[in-house]
């Protein structure tokens, strides 16, 4: 006789059971995949810079994920899946202007330099307002370093950043691109990387960049490394260095830096971008200045950063190559401070440039520039005191040809773009489709640098999907 038993299964407990454990398990499961994706939980997730290694961009480009780089190059390229956004005037209306504000009538300069090749050592200033230097306006007491400073070198009264941060900087000034409000061209390689750069330009100069943090920000390490620079460190280079949340004290690292550039072959290029002046300021001095302002801790770090700069100096006199380096001390773009400007004020973008050393002759020492000028037009003008060509360079201008006339394209967080010209300047909030700024002494010089901002973005938004 066979017995059969027969347990009938309660499906409804079942399929509850299930649903259970997918309400328990996708979550986790999908945030594992994220995680895994964002490259773990340190405050910078992975991006192109984490994967080069090289200057041989072959290696890079094996080096990367393929099937992330195209995601990642269309995510990031977003904003021109629907055309040019700026365009409102036909092609020709947009290569005549540019022709017609891009013409000079005479391509000469204004030797300042006593030497034909000179060291170029670029002191990137993190975050530097001109509201911190007394000569341009700003509050008194912040840099007295740089103040020092200025008694020797030639000081830009009226100079401006493209941007409002560090990676749209350095492209601005490396390679004289102008910045969008919602596109970051450092961010995508497979553009960047065509783009020329003083780097390059300078092809039998060697090469460096130094930082005290993480060059995963903003893309900056595969950007600097897809132009070519021979060397290129970042705090993984420092672990052994004071350091504090997001990277070495400025101290050390100028100090560092001081050690690194002595053994360098001449002529050099050769850059340091400072990181003390960055939130969170935990840089390791006193708070001793006060503006009752909520930007007194920034204020604070930035006279830090001044003291490092002003030791950093003095410390180099003695080296070697000293007396054949040029030294183009700036910020990589602003930032508020005490005055609070608005978003889109020019007062808001305005930041120090100096250029100092014993390559400039002795005139122009002790003397201030007051030609108008960006991050844009930094590669043109060195270039062009080298006697090097920089027809690559669309936007740039050289600042010391008289017959340049300048203007300067800028785009803030709201986001929006504007331009500042000797008559006036723009700016036109694109979330809020209005005009934020708009100064000038007729309604017709008003008009016409509305116009030249509308045409502007749109050439040079062309030229970036071209890219």
């Amino acid at each position: 006789m066979k017995v059969h038993l027969h347990f009938p299964l309660d499906s409804s407990k079942i399929s509850w059971k299930l649903a259970f454990l997918k309400v328990i398990f996708l979550p986790l499961i999908l945030g594992i995949l994220l995680l895994g994706i964002r490259g773990g939980f340190q405050p910078i997730p992975i991006n192109l810079s984490d994967a080069y290694f090289s200057n041989n961009m072959i290696l890079n480009d094996i080096a990367v994920n393929p099937n992330w780089n195209i995601l990642q190059s269309l995510l990031k390229s977003r904003s021109s899946f629907k055309g040019n956004p700026y365009k409102k005037y036909s092609d020709k209306e947009c290569e005549e202007f540019i022709k017609d504000i891009y013409k000079v009538e005479h391509d000469t300069t204004i030797s300042i330099l006593n030497v034909k090749e000179p060291n170029i050592v670029f002191i990137l200033l993190e975050s530097w307002s001109a509201d911190n230097i007394e000569s341009l306006g700003g509050l008194k007491g912040i840099t007295p370093n740089f103040k020092k400073l200025e008694n020797g070198g030639l000081l830009f009264t009226d100079f401006y950043s493209n941007g409002w941060t560090s990676d749209q900087g350095m492209s601005s000034i490396f390679s004289s691109f102008p910045v969008f409000p919602d596109v970051a061209i450092i961010q995508q390689t497979d553009k960047s990387r065509k783009l020329p750069s003083l780097n390059k330009s300078l092809n039998n100069y060697n090469s460096s960049y130094f930082f005290g943090g993480q060059l995963t920000y903003g893309n900056i390490k595969a950007y600097l490394m897809s132009q070519g620079f021979d060397l290129v460190k970042d705090e993984n280079n420092y672990s052994h260095l004071p350091s504090g949340r997001l990277g070495v004290h400025d101290e050390f690292m100028f100090s560092q830096f001081k050690e690194e550039i002595s053994d360098f072959n001449e002529p050099f290029i050769s850059a340091l971008f400072t990181i003390s002046s960055h939130s969170p300021y935990d840089f390791p001095g006193d708070h001793k200045l006060s503006f009752n302002s909520k930007e007194d801790k920034y204020v604070n770090s930035v006279a830090y950063t001044d003291r490092c700069l002003g030791e950093f100096m003095e410390s180099v006199k003695l080296e070697g190559w000293y007396e054949n380096t040029l030294f183009v001390i700036l910020a990589d773009h602003s930032h508020n401070s005490p005055k609070g400007w608005k978003v889109a004020q020019k007062e808001r973008f305005k930041i120090p440039m100096l250029w100092f050393g014993d390559v400039l002759k002795q005139e122009y020492k002790g003397e201030k520039h007051d030609k108008m000028g960006s991050h844009i037009d930094i590669a043109s003008t060195i270039l062009n005191q080298l006697d090097f060509n920089h027809d690559q360079y669309t936007y740039g201008r050289d600042l010391f040809n008289p017959y340049e006339n300048v203007s300067i394209p800028y785009a803030f967080p709201t986001p929006g773009y504007g331009l500042i010209t000797e008559d006036g300047y723009f700016a036109f909030s694109e979330s809020y489709n209005k005009i934020f700024e708009l100064h000038a002494e007729t309604p017709e010089k008003e008009k016409e640098i509305k116009r030249n901002a509308e045409i502007f973005f749109q050439s040079a938004f062309k030229m970036y999907m071209d890219l």
